[in-house]
C-alpha cells in the first residue's frame, strides 16, 4: 500500500485473554487533533439543498443518518485511543462527508457485526457502513451504493514462518476468520473442495472481531487470516509498527474468496435514501473529498471513479 501516514498517536495496547496469550497490540489510529478529534481529511463539504431535497422526509426532519458500523475494523472503523469513544477510519469519515453534502448529521454507531444488516432492516439505523463487500446474499435485504474496490490477502506472522505464497498452503492449516462473514463460509467451501481432492482440510477459527482474530496468530492458535487487502495491509503496516504481521498477496486468493465491490448498505425498500447517498459519494469523488480520505489511511489503490449501484459479484 502506498502514502501511509508517517506519524501516528502511538500503538494501542490492548490485553486479551485467549488460552492464556501474550499482549496484543491494535493498529494506530491517524493522528488525533488538539480537540481530541480524528484529523480530517478534508475540509467540511458544503451543503446542497439539492441533494437535501432527495433525502426521505424522515430524515430530513430528523437531521441526522443513522450508521450501523462494527469497531474496530482498521482502517475502515476504529476508535481514536485505546478504550476510547470517538470513531475515525474511512468509514466514519466518509459518512460525516457524505452527511455534510446532504445538509445532515451523521451517527456513527457500534454494532456487532452479524446484527448489523437486521438492524437496518429493523428500523434501528439507517444504513451499514462496515467495509462490507456487495454480495448478491446480501442483496437479498439490502441495495448498496459501491465505493471501494478491494481484493483478499493472507494476513500471516512477520517473516511468514511457513512459507505461505498462495491459497493452495492453506491446505492443513488453521485460519482465523471474523464470524459471520463471506470468508468464514469460503472457508467452509475451500475446505470441503481439498478433501475431495485428497487433501487436508481447513480448520476455520471464528471470533467475533479483528481483535481476537489478529491475537490468535501471534499466540500461534491460527496461522493466518483471511482479511481483505486493504485491512490486512494496514494491520501489516502499524501492528507493533510493522513488526507483527506480513501480507501473504496473489491473485488466487482474491479469487477464492470473491473480492470485490465494498459498498454502503440501504433497505432495498429505500430507494429515496439510496438515490441521494449514491448522487452525494458522487459529488464527494467530483470535488476530491472522497479521495483525501482514502488517501489519508493510505488506500487510494481502491478507489472508484463513480458512485454505481449493486455493483458486487458473489
Amino acid at each position: 500500500m502506498t502514502a501511509r501516514r508517517k506519524t501516528f498517536l502511538g500503538v494501542a495496547a490492548m490485553v486479551m485473554a485467549l488460552g492464556g496469550c501474550a499482549l496484543a497490540s491494535e493498529p494506530p489510529a491517524p493522528e488525533v487533533g488538539a480537540q481530541g478529534s480524528a484529523t480530517p481529511a478534508a475540509a467540511t463539504p458544503a451543503a446542497e439543498s439539492a441533494l437535501h431535497d432527495l433525502l426521505p422526509e424522515r430524515i430530513r426532519s430528523a437531521g441526522v443518518i443513522r450508521v450501523a458500523s462494527n469497531i474496530p475494523y482498521p482502517p475502515w472503523e476504529m476508535y481514536t485511543t485505546a478504550g476510547g469513544q470517538q470513531p475515525t477510519g474511512i468509514d466514519y469519515d466518509l459518512s460525516q462527508a457524505l452527511a455534510a453534502k446532504l445538509g445532515v448529521k451523521a451517527s456513527f454507531d457500534q454494532t456487532a457485526f452479524d446484527s448489523m444488516i437486521p438492524a437496518v432492516m429493523a428500523g434501528k439505523a439507517d444504513i451499514v457502513m462496515a467495509g462490507i463487500f456487495d454480495t448478491p446474499k446480501r442483496r437479498e435485504s439490502l441495495s448498496f451504493v459501491d465505493y471501494a474496490k478491494d481484493g483478499y490477502s493472507l494476513l500471516v506472522a512477520k517473516g511468514n514462518p511457513l512459507g505461505m505464497k498462495d491459497v493452495t498452503d492453506l491446505s492443513g492449516k488453521t485460519v482465523a476468520v471474523q464470524s459471520s462473514t463471506s470468508e468464514e463460509a469460503a472457508i467452509g467451501k475451500l475446505s470441503k473442495r481439498f478433501e475431495s481432492q485428497g487433501k487436508e482440510g481447513v480448520t476455520a477459527l471464528a471470533f467475533p472481531g479483528d481483535s481476537e482474530a489478529f491475537l490468535a496468530i501471534k499466540s500461534g492458535k491460527a496461522v493466518a487470516r483471511v482479511q481483505a487487502t486493504s485491512a490486512a495491509a494496514y494491520a501489516a503496516k502499524t501492528f507493533e509498527n510493522g513488526n507483527a504481521f506480513e501480507l501473504v498477496d496473489a491473485p488466487s486468493i482474491t479469487e477464492e474468496f470473491g473480492g470485490g465491490m465494498e459498498g454502503i448498505g440501504v433497505p432495498k425498500s429505500d430507494t429515496e435514501l439510496l438515490t441521494a447517498l449514491q448522487k452525494a459519494l458522487q459529488a464527494l469523488m467530483d470535488d476530491g473529498t472522497y479521495l483525501k480520505i482514502l488517501s489519508k489511511y493510505g488506500v487510494e489503490n481502491i478507489a472508484l471513479t463513480k458512485a454505481e449501484i449493486n455493483q458486487g459479484t458473489d
